[in-house]
């Protein structure tokens, strides 16, 4: 769902993790070559956290994936929640 210790920057984009609800439009390209835009939400945990939780959803659990230490490495946000029963 996210990417990015807040130290760490969005690799794609060169951009850090947002500290609040903003996104990032990356530009990408259609499988015919066309030209388009993807939108990406690049979140710092609290963010998510706080976002799922105002949804409604309970057992909020986030794990980093570290990135390794490649060329351009982004560490990415597992982040799970439930709907209460």
């Amino acid at each position: 769902m996210a990417h990015h210790r807040p130290a760490r920057v969005d690799a794609i984009n060169a951009s850090p993790a947002q500290p609040d609800v903003r996104h990032a439009d990356i530009p990408a390209k259609r499988p015919d070559g066309e030209t388009a835009s993807l939108r990406r939400w690049v979140l710092q945990e609290h963010v998510w956290t706080k976002l799922l939780d105002q949804a409604g959803l309970t057992r909020i659990a986030v794990d980093v994936l570290l990135g390794g230490d490649g060329p351009r490495p982004a560490d990415t946000l597992l982040v799970t929640a439930r709907c209460p029963s």
